[in-house]
């Protein structure tokens, strides 16, 4: 593995060689992605799909590692496919672009599980994340916008990839290793969009994580792998696109979408970093990311104009397909299902004002006052980019009269970032009704301290489970 013009082996070599000399707005970003990550794996923890997962990991795997929310010692790989599946369970967990994935729900489990059985340091973890984040990119530039339009679940997919680099990186694996790393790890990525709104979607986070320490453990332990996985004709980048990938690479010359061009980089694999110039798009809501634009244009409105649901006739969304057919419950019957629902979601707003993790319990998703909303929300679907359509929202009073707003980017993006009122307030949020009081505490002054290379990831999951 040493051609130069290999992917893979360009990503390898930044992998193990790239100076762990990351500016401040890096260190950051992914110091708020892990605190983020946790907030949304505690309540996670308590979901079916994580405690079913939970008791099989048991069977399967013990060891010295852990998972939030649980006593059991599992092996590394099956620590991180409890973390993953916790981080996913609530689709609370940030966002990508250039992945169009869930990146943190995948890389971090993987690095928690790594981090644990090797001892490892808070500040060695961030640099993986970075890490492992810009090769989730770059893999996601090479194979996307087409992959995740035509249905690959890029976080089960990409994902595997990233978390693998990640993973390489913390455990120092070398060049040529790191390569066997990242290639294996593309014949343990796998999932479908088909699988939204059920317990898999969740579970392939799970899947990705473990899938990743599996891929670098073999990798360490002399497994070798493919050197085309990538790049190949039988690798990544048409498998998982299409037989016609030089037409869409074509396409995708003279478009800006998250760096998007169906092409993998061989050099400068640093330059732009990833986390610096698309930064992660931590939630404002426990949904689907593709409801995010419309539902903040919604609160806008309501909040700016002073309406409630008793003087609404109609809300008309028109948004990217490639949003809008990610939302395919438009009358949910589970908790899962009410997650991918955009006339469900817009209907709690228009009714409450706010969005939480409350209105997507069982109970909560049967209310008649919110299905007496539903039928008030239309759609159309435009065959446009994300980046190339904003998502318009028009509210049309019983009055008559009709406002309007669009919205390009959610809050929490780099656009609109989190504060770090926003960011602590959702890790309170989640975690204040689980954790104990002494538990949120010593978390908390982990995580708020200002020197990463003191705390041991052994000593922050030991507080967590």
């Amino acid at each position: 593995m040493t051609e130069t013009k290999n992917p893979l082996t360009a990503f390898a070599q930044w992998c193990a060689a790239t100076p762990n000399s990351w500016s401040k707005v890096a260190t950051d970003r992914a110091h708020d992605a892990f605190i983020d990550t946790l907030a949304v794996m505690v309540p996670g923890a308590l979901e079916d799909v994580s405690k079913t997962v939970a008791g099989l990991a048991a069977k399967w795997g013990q060891g010295a590692c852990h998972a939030v929310g649980f006593k059991a010692g599992f092996s590394a790989p099956m620590a991180a496919l409890v973390n993953g599946t916790s981080a996913h369970a609530l689709d609370f967990d940030d966002n990508f672009d250039p992945a169009k994935a869930h990146a943190s729900a995948v890389i971090i489990p993987a690095l928690l599980a790594v981090g644990e059985e090797n001892n490892a340091t808070y500040a060695q973890m961030l640099d993986a994340y970075i890490v492992g984040l810009q090769i989730m990119g770059l893999t996601g530039q090479g194979v996307n916008p087409f992959h995740r339009s035509r249905g690959w679940h890029a976080t089960a997919t990409i994902g595997t990839v990233g978390a693998a680099a990640g993973c390489a990186r913390l455990m120092k694996l070398k060049p040529e290793q790191a390569a066997h790393a990242i290639s294996l790890s593309t014949s343990l990525a796998g999932g479908f969009m088909s699988q939204f709104g059920t317990m898999t979607k969740p579970l392939h986070a799970g899947l990705a994580a473990a899938g990743a320490v599996q891929a670098t453990q073999f990798a360490e332990a002399g497994i070798t792998a493919g050197s085309e996985t990538l790049h190949g004709p039988q690798g990544m980048g048409t498998l998982m696109v299409g037989p016609d990938v030089a037409d869409l690479r074509a396409l995708m010359a003279d478009k800006d979408e998250y760096g998007q061009k169906v092409t993998f980089r061989t050099s400068d694999i640093g330059s732009p970093l990833h986390i610096e110039k698309y930064g992660l798009k931590p939630k404002r809501f426990p949904n689907c990311g593709s409801i995010h634009r419309a539902l903040d244009g919604l609160l806008e409105l309501r909040e700016k104009y002073g309406f409630d649901s008793t003087v609404v006739k109609k809300v008309f969304i028109r948004a990217p397909a490639a949003h809008l057919r990610n939302l395919m419950y438009d009358k949910p019957a589970s908790p899962t299902e009410a997650r991918f629902s955009l006339e469900y979601s817009l209907a709690v707003g228009l009714y409450s004002g706010t969005v939480g993790v409350a209105d997507y319990e069982m109970d909560a998703i049967k209310r008649p006052e919110i299905w007496a909303l539903m039928p008030l929300i239309h759609k159309e679907y435009i065959d446009k980019l994300e980046s190339d359509f904003p998502t318009q929202i028009h509210v049309t009073l019983a009055s008559g009269e009709t406002i309007s707003t669009e919205v390009d980017m959610p809050v929490g993006s780099s656009a609109q970032p989190f504060t770090a009122k926003q960011l602590w307030q959702k890790f309170d949020t989640c975690t204040k009704p689980f954790l104990s009081q002494t538990q949120h505490k010593k978390v908390t002054a982990l995580l708020k301290t200002e020197k990463p290379e003191s705390i041991s990831v052994q000593e922050l999951m030991t507080l967590l489970i």
